[in-house]
């Protein structure tokens, strides 16, 4: 188990990466109210066969060659985390239709984890493929919070003027720099997205 929650939900998002997903849509829905958390991944990445789906489950690993890390231990990991805190895990996906993973827990139970350092997470997903689409949808009681790293780049890109026949480097530039995490000005500009105390 993961001491974060946005640790489980950075494995779980990279193997949806893996799958050749265009689109990430991650949602994380907190009520102290309610007393439950869910944290839900979805992507239209390549998906699993039924019987893929079951092994990866039963065995917490995929029969996929080529991996260095099985795609089902994160999953493993997620679901022993869920049912451990009161919640249940369920994951749907289908071959060409991609995968969601949901899983729910007590916001109150002594062994749930933080939600963690989600800032971190959704910069590293972005600078693992500039090209993919990873969205962020976090409500909480009386909050809400929109973030899409593609709807960002074009912001970014359209705001740039180049001076004197220069050529600014563009959003995309930035975010597939390997060292892009040292640069000064990446955590302010997600920071301004994903900022504010429901996300630390």
């Amino acid at each position: 188990m993961f001491d974060e929650l946005s640790l489980h939900i950075l494995d779980v998002a990279m193997n949806s990466l893996a799958a050749q997903a265009r689109v990430v849509q991650i949602t994380v829905l907190e009520s102290r109210k309610r007393d439950w958390l869910i944290v839900r991944i979805r992507d239209d990445g390549r998906g699993m066969e039924e019987s893929e789906l079951r092994r990866v489950l039963e065995r917490g690993r995929s029969g996929k060659e080529g991996r260095k890390r099985p795609i089902g231990l994160g999953l493993a990991l997620l679901r022993q985390t869920s049912e451990m805190c009161g919640g249940h895990f369920h994951v749907r996906s289908a071959p060409g239709q991609g995968t969601t993973v949901t899983a729910s827990m007590r916001w109150s139970h002594v062994d749930r984890p933080p939600l963690g350092d989600l800032k971190t997470t959704m910069l590293a997903l972005c600078i693992s493929n500039p090209t993919v689409d990873v969205r962020l949808t976090y409500r909480s009681d009386g909050q809400r919070m929109c973030f899409s790293s593609q709807e960002l780049i074009r912001k970014s890109e359209s705001a740039r003027e180049p001076q004197d026949g220069a050529r600014l480097p563009s959003s995309s530039d930035f975010l597939a720099s390997k060292n892009s995490r040292a640069r000064p000005e990446s955590r302010p500009a997600l920071g301004r997205i994903l900022g504010g105390e429901a996300v630390e």
